[in-house]
């Protein structure tokens, strides 16, 4: 009897002390996630001229804690080498928007060999695809059919962040970014898990429908945004001046090439169907336009690379 009691005793002790191994496990694991994880973005300028250095490396510091689902959403994307290769395909006033699309050819001079990536296939898991696992907004209530759509952390989906105010536009600064308006998107609601919460929230779709792309902030006049969410900035010095000089690169290049031929623009506008019809099946026909096309540029910014440096 003594010797019976004396082994199931040690069966439970043993039991105990593998759950707390599991449960320091899972806490050191979550200890290494840190509230502002950081992403490398290497691009290049294809400005053809030898004397300047063409790559430009930039250190992004992510707010993990204001905006946890779109972080989650974006480093993601990033460890699954998503964005190797893609490029920025539309240069706008205060904006360069990439995470979309890429080319054929990378070394093509060809703005219309631009070509969308077919992110709904990849969120699918088709062959040789990106399968997402952070998942943030749902066609029903129970969250049984994932959309792979990210729920929005904008004020204009009814977000606010609490004890304090997010961020806004700077130079640098990085953003989510979708085309579709208004009028292309679908009436249907989504259901999405507040941040930070586990109720569930009933919300449209026009502000809950980003999926790969972002933008980098090129303004000099900031503020905040509604309808985007505004979830990192440079990380240090070194990184400012790299996105100053990138900046410096395209207005010496355009200035050069403008002496040559005073018509020269840094960006030729691109609508062809093939490449601004961007594939959506929730919205009525499958796809929305982006009306006014995309602003290219001619010489290209490749990013060859988004890497996650701190989780």
């Amino acid at each position: 009897m003594a010797k019976a009691f004396q082994k199931t005793a040690s069966a439970l002790v043993c039991a105990l002390l593998c759950c707390a191994l599991l449960l320091g496990c899972a806490l050191l694991f979550v200890g290494c996630e840190s509230d502002y994880p950081e992403i490398r973005i290497t691009l290049t300028f294809n400005d053809n001229d030898e004397d300047t250095e063409d790559e430009y490396v930039l250190d992004y510091k992510l707010y993990r804690r204001i905006y946890p689902q779109t972080v989650a959403h974006y480093l993601e994307l990033a460890d699954l080498g998503f964005y190797d290769g893609t490029v920025v395909h539309d240069y706008r006033s205060d904006r360069m928007v990439a995470g979309g699309y890429t080319y054929e050819d990378l070394a093509s001079s060809d703005v219309s060999e631009l070509k969308p990536l077919d992110y709904a296939a990849a969120t699918t898991g088709a062959d040789g695809a990106v399968t997402l696992e952070n998942v943030s907004t749902w066609a029903d209530a129970e969250m049984t059919q994932p959309l792979n759509r990210l729920y929005g952390e904008t004020s204009a989906n009814g977000f606010s962040v609490a004890n304090g105010t997010g961020l806004s536009n700077k130079i640098g600064a990085i953003g989510t970014y979708s085309y579709i308006t208004k009028a292309d998107a679908p009436s249907r609601t989504v259901f999405g898990r507040s941040s930070g919460g586990s109720a569930v929230r009933e919300v449209n779709y026009y502000n809950n429908s980003v999926t790969s792309m972002f933008y980098l902030y090129t303004g000099s006049a900031g503020g905040s945004e509604s309808a985007f969410c505004v979830f990192g900035e440079l990380a240090n010095a070194a990184s400012q001046t790299r996105f100053s000089e990138l900046m410096t690169a395209i207005s010496d290049y355009t200035a050069a090439m403008q002496e040559e031929d005073d018509s020269f623009t840094f960006t030729e506008t691109v609508t062809d169907e093939s490449v601004v019809r961007i594939a959506d099946d929730l919205a009525s026909v499958g796809y929305y336009e982006v009306d006014e096309g995309f602003s290219v540029p001619v010489a290209k910014l490749i990013i060859t690379g988004v890497t996650v440096e701190k989780y």
